[in-house]
């Protein structure tokens, strides 16, 4: 079990993202350079926090850039994160689970919740009178708990879209790109050479943070229609439950087929369709009030809906949503994964403007890609006619 108190980002990281901006984007102004490093920081903190809802995140980002790089002129450490986070009432599921997920990342080993609130009641006992870092006292507290989990993939990809300000001359930056705009893939390690490669890999995180900037959200025309209740057939009544977030009724709660979902799946050569993972999908989905066929619409552009004949494909059903990233760097429980995404799913929804579609303004939070949407809605629109119309 690794206990490491990786850097997330140091100070000399942050020199070199800004010489880059520097000497990259010198016919910009001096504001924009600025604005450019302040994203592109922000985006590398914000990525390494747990899964809070983005108004927790974004005050953690911003305390932790202000008190480790322009307070004390350190690293953000994985120290710095538990140390922020342990004042946050972790009474509150919407805040324990995100948290208990991250915990478990980072040590790469699972845990019993109890355990960790024990850990966390620990900790604030010892607050002032700590004779070792809070990340080593929380690990030491953990490790004789630990159960084994699948091992994190080396690596764990940032990617930050970039867009030339109006008005201004077209940047040539060596990248893959489209009418979106740019992409760069950065890669942190987050294991036990991670002192050794977070220094050799200096560069290219400052290479790669820079192709940064404020992404317009674009709202899709298609709209989703919701099926007829005429049209709907099931197994048994619909019954009204009312709605637990915000997405649209089309998207609420739905009591589905479970035969018929079975022979979607199937045909699919998903994997999925077995009990043992349909289940707790479909469990997760109505405790957070989610249209079951989204949720699965999500592992079908995620994985292809897990194909049976997949060599990894018992490590994959284990996270089909790729929360955290994906199935390699974080592998838990099809149960677990189900409720981060449903309450990813849910958080993303918030707030949602009427004129924009509900696949669109999910897919800001959910994925990088912005083509994400497109897919999800096309597989939810196709099994919602096979299972539900």
């Amino acid at each position: 079990m690794s206990t490491d108190n990786a850097n997330i980002l140091t100070p000399t990281e942050l020199r070199n993202i800004r010489a880059y901006v520097q000497h990259k984007f010198a016919d910009l102004p001096q504001d924009k350079h600025a604005d450019i490093v302040a994203d592109a920081v922000r985006k590398i903190v914000y990525r390494r926090l747990p899964a809070f809802a983005d108004d927790v995140r974004n005050d953690l980002t911003t305390r932790l850039i202000r008190t480790a790089l322009l307070e004390r002129s350190g690293p953000v450490s994985v120290d710095d994160i538990v140390e922020a986070c342990l004042p946050l009432p972790m009474d509150d599921a919407a805040l324990f689970e995100p948290f208990h997920a991250w915990v478990e990342q980072q040590l790469q080993a699972m845990f019993q919740p109890e355990i960790l609130r024990d850990a966390l009641a620990n900790l604030s006992s010892e607050d002032g009178n700590r004779d070792k870092p809070i990340w080593q006292s929380m690990a030491e507290y953990l490790a004789p708990h630990a159960q084994p989990l699948e091992p994190l993939r080396e690596g764990s990809a940032v990617i930050i879209p970039f867009i030339p300000p109006a008005g201004g001359s077209a940047l040539s930056v060596e990248a893959v790109s489209d009418e979106a705009g740019l992409s760069v893939t950065v890669s942190l390690s987050q294991r036990g050479l991670r002192p050794l490669l977070y220094g050799l890999l200096s560069v290219i995180i400052a290479a790669g943070t820079i192709v940064y900037g404020w992404y317009l959200q674009r709202p899709d025309t298609d709209q989703i229609a919701a099926p007829a209740a005429s049209d709907v057939h099931v197994s048994k009544p619909v019954s009204v439950i009312p709605a637990k977030n915000e997405l649209p009724t089309s998207l609420q709660y739905r009591e589905i087929d479970t035969d018929k979902l079975t022979e979607y799946l199937n045909s699919k050569n998903s994997i999925l369709a077995d009990k043992k993972y349909m289940e707790p999908i479909i469990a997760a989905a109505k405790e957070f009030g989610i249209d079951p066929l989204l949720m699965f619409a999500i592992t079908g552009q995620e994985q292809a809906f897990v194909p049976r004949d997949h060599k990894m494909v018992l490590t994959i059903a284990n996270n089909p949503f790729n929360v955290y990233h994906s199935w390699e760097e974080y592998n838990t429980t099809i149960k677990q994964s189900a409720r981060i995404a449903a309450r990813t799913i849910v958080n993303s929804s918030k707030n949602r403007p009427d004129e924009i579609d509900p696949f669109t303004w999910i897919n800001r939070r959910y994925a990088e890609d912005q083509l994400w949407a497109k897919g999800v809605r096309s597989i939810w629109n196709a099994m919602s006619k096979r299972i539900a119309d």
